[in-house]
């Protein structure tokens, strides 16, 4: 099958001629490839700084397809459904998986990413990179006839701010602050709109970040390079400042700033990617008695409730976060300009 492949660390190539995976459980599904977008942990895989994403690998987990087979015990799907899915799933068995929390499964297994374990072929669970993927049907998600394609490619990165947004108790009293409008911060962003909050003040440094802020709605889009966040958030909020911070962007730098918008007794909610190392601020922490989420990914019903809030017209503009657009053969310019970015990205989306 056609495949974009990282045979090594730092190359990225096109394949014709990759394996193509095959139904091997009652509850398998398999769906061939029509969109796949390239997220930022395929870029860390790239250079070796991902944890499981390693290369030799056929990653990938931003997609949307259709279904073409199915194993014997599956009741849900049928050849021809067009589908999304959740690229992850826990191992049923475990304490969290037991307790709902299988997100969090020690034995987690996550699409497109290398395993050293014996039911999988190579190690590997095939990414959506590649042309075809089997899945268990428990992770495919149905597109709703008014849902394209990329739209649904496009539920996976949302997915990530939405299921920080539902846990963070917003209402229309809330006041909001998002620090990174990348596709994770712009998920915060069209989450918190469902809610209805007050106040959302959107940060970025990023030009194009911040017009895509603008054109999901959001009325109080600040460029922390030029004007001083605090001080707007301080004017904004009588000098008490936001309810909550949405990280959609983590290092040492942001991750303080947070604490000195949010007000006291407010809450940080931290889901974008942090390295080991960055430093806490536990002073302000404890004296302004600050609370602080994290959160792993996401779960299936943030997939549900995403597509179904795109058929009801209530998300809507997805698409307009794709910015660059290749077809898999260009599999090595599409990653050069995802992880090397001479012009200004959003999303890079692959097309089958």
């Amino acid at each position: 099958m056609r495949a974009g492949y990282f045979p090594e660390l730092g190359v990225a190539e096109f394949r014709s001629d990759m394996p193509e995976p095959q139904i091997r459980y009652d509850k398998d599904v398999k769906i061939r490839i029509r969109k796949c977008g390239i997220c930022g942990s395929e870029v860390h895989a790239l250079h070796g700084m991902h944890p499981f994403r390693i290369p030799p690998v056929l990653s990938g987990h931003e997609f949307a397809g259709d279904v073409v087979e199915v194993g014997k015990g599956v009741t849900k799907f049928k050849p021809g459904d067009r589908v999304t899915g959740e690229p992850q799933y826990g191992c049923g068995e475990c304490y969290y998986c037991k307790h709902g929390m299988y997100n969090l499964c020690t034995s987690k297994r996550v699409l497109g990413a290398s395993y050293k374990v014996p039911e999988l072929d190579n190690g590997e669970w095939t990414g959506s990179m590649g042309e075809y993927i089997v899945v268990p049907e428990k992770t495919v998600v149905k597109l709703a006839d008014n849902v394209s394609y990329e739209e649904g490619a496009l539920i996976e990165p949302v997915a990530n701010g939405i299921y920080a947004v539902r846990r963070a108790n917003i209402t229309p009293e809330s006041t909001v602050a998002i620090i990174g409008c990348g596709p994770i911060g712009l998920g915060d962003l069209i989450g918190a709109q469902l809610y209805g909050p007050k106040l959302i003040v959107a940060a970025d440094v990023s030009e194009i970040n911040l017009k895509m802020a603008r054109e999901f709605g959001c009325k109080n889009v600040v460029d922390s390079s030029k004007q001083d966040l605090e001080e707007v958030i301080s004017e904004l909020t009588d000098g008490v400042g936001v309810d909550m911070v949405f990280l959609g962007f983590g290092n040492e730098a942001v991750l303080e700033q947070a604490c000195r918008i949010v007000r006291r007794g407010g809450t940080v909610h931290q889901h974008a990617l942090m390295l080991d190392g960055v430093g806490f601020p536990y002073r302000i922490h404890q004296q302004h008695e600050l609370s602080f989420k994290a959160y792993n990914m996401y779960k299936y019903e943030e997939f549900e409730l995403i597509c179904d809030e795109i058929a009801r017209g209530r998300i809507s503009g997805l698409e307009r976060m794709v910015t660059h657009r290749y077809p898999i053969e260009e599999f090595k310019q599409a990653m050069e300009m995802a992880d090397k970015r001479p012009e200004p990205v959003v999303k890079v989306m692959l097309d089958f």
